[in-house]
């Protein structure tokens, strides 16, 4: 009966993470940006929208950030809005790290509480989701590796068929 009883209250003081699925409405608060002002999911309705939350202390993080940067760059900003949300640090800590890399389009949003990161269900990093363009959670991926660019850009594309076919038709037609 203690155990169970220790177990119960074991239970009770971990903290509650979301259970998010492919499906469910994504939070709409991504954090703050650089200049104090919400980053929302609804912002960037009708686009793929690719969150990774990560920190400086992440090699792996830092090894994900130039990969997501270059498919920014690459896709531009019609269909896709990659936004990086640093995990629980100062602003400027996560700036430093930021200002050293060339040439960055993707967004960057804040949670110094990690209350964001709470509402996804982050417990490690990196971790990124896929928001479809009508703001439900399509993809989930914990860590990084090398084949995670393949597997993400087959889910970027996935998605963007699904959702929006004509644009892969035309892009394959303007490619011939």
């Amino acid at each position: 009966m203690r155990s169970f009883v220790l177990l119960i209250c074991l239970f009770f003081s971990l903290p509650a993470f979301a259970d998010l699925k492919t499906g469910d409405a994504a939070p709409n608060l991504l954090g703050k940006d650089g200049k104090g002002n919400d980053v929302l999911v609804d912002q960037f309705k009708g686009k793929v929208v690719v969150v990774t939350f990560w920190a400086t202390w992440c090699g792996y993080c830092l090894k994900e950030l130039p990969a997501l940067n270059h498919i920014q760059n690459g896709v531009g900003t019609d269909f896709i809005q990659v936004i990086a949300v640093n995990q629980e640090e100062e602003v400027r800590t996560a700036q430093g790290v930021l200002r050293q890399m060339k040439d960055r389009k993707f967004l960057t949003a804040y949670d110094r509480k990690g209350k964001i990161g709470e509402s996804y269900g982050v417990a490690s990093l990196p971790n990124l989701w896929i928001i479809a363009p009508d703001g439900t959670i399509a993809a989930h991926h914990i860590g990084y590796g090398e084949e995670s660019l393949s597997i993400l850009a087959k889910d970027i594309l996935r998605i963007l068929e699904k959702y929006n076919p004509d644009l892969l038709k035309q892009s394959v037609s303007q490619a011939n």
